[in-house]
């Protein structure tokens, strides 16, 4: 799909990954409301982005994800303001302890879950919508094993994965492609707050080393905009860059009774 014309929401939109998502795909034409919690980042990022391109092409809406009633009133407000909604990134998350895990739980999967009902009930085809595309942020950490103290982090990322790839149908049924991408350590605040003991106790971090914002946020823009993408997981990584995952079928065997 053309990322011109469109309007798309971005979640966690202030900094990171999601302030390169939003720049991504105002470069390419689109309008952009950013969702995030914190209000003073997000409305000095608006305003840095309405003098690069312009007032009319990005709004900031204060939201939390893990609220219902918040993130039903910010898509409600975006499409008030900009007339339709065409694409969805998923993007919040957050890092956490174990003492931390319903807060990790709740950003992470029960964010990008309430994103993605959403986004069908503003895009799907059966709802008088047009279609459109929704991409959710996921992880490397859905893929591979983390040690015990990020087991409930790597339990979000695998969520949306398996989210994502049971979503596959949406395709035929409602005109939404649905998408995620994997992104290996990234050079966000985030991730460089907690780098010493990321890289202490991960061995296989430095080796690995650290991908950019920007890097994502143009696997994000393939994935909008090419067609065939459905259902797919994508990662990042720096030494072998953005790649897409082949799908992994189960094989079902009949057991011995």
């Amino acid at each position: 799909m053309k990322i011109q014309g469109s309007v798309a929401l971005v979640t966690g939109g202030a900094q990171g990954i999601g302030e390169q998502i939003c720049r991504a795909l105002l470069e390419r034409g689109g309008k952009v409301a950013i969702f995030d919690v914190d209000r003073e980042k997000g409305l000095q990022l608006k305003d840095k982005l309405e003098k690069q391109y312009g007032k009319g092409h990005v709004t900031f809406i204060t939201c939390d994800v893990t609220s219902n009633t918040q993130m039903k009133d910010s898509f409600k407000k975006a499409k008030e303001l900009f007339g339709q909604i065409n694409i969805v990134c998923n993007n919040a998350g957050i890092g956490g302890e174990k003492e931390d895990w319903e807060k990790v739980v709740n950003v992470n999967l029960k964010g990008v879950i309430l994103g993605q009902l959403l986004g069908i009930l503003h895009m799907g085809q059966s709802h008088q919508g047009a279609g459109g595309s929704i991409v959710n942020v996921a992880s490397m950490a859905g893929l591979l094993p983390m040690a015990s103290d990020q087991s409930v982090y790597a339990a979000t990322k695998f969520g949306v994965i398996g989210l994502t790839q049971s979503s596959k149908d949406l395709k035929e049924k409602e005109g939404i492609r649905v998408n995620c991408i994997c992104p290996s350590f990234t050079r966000t605040r985030l991730v460089l707050s907690n780098w010493e003991k990321v890289s202490k106790n991960y061995g296989f971090v430095a080796q690995l080393g650290l991908i950019s914002p920007e890097l994502v946020a143009s696997g994000i823009v393939e994935l909008i905009e090419d067609e065939s993408h459905t259902g797919t997981v994508m990662t990042v990584t720096k030494k072998r860059g953005i790649e897409i995952m082949e799908s992994r079928n189960p094989i079902m065997r009949k057991s011995k009774l």
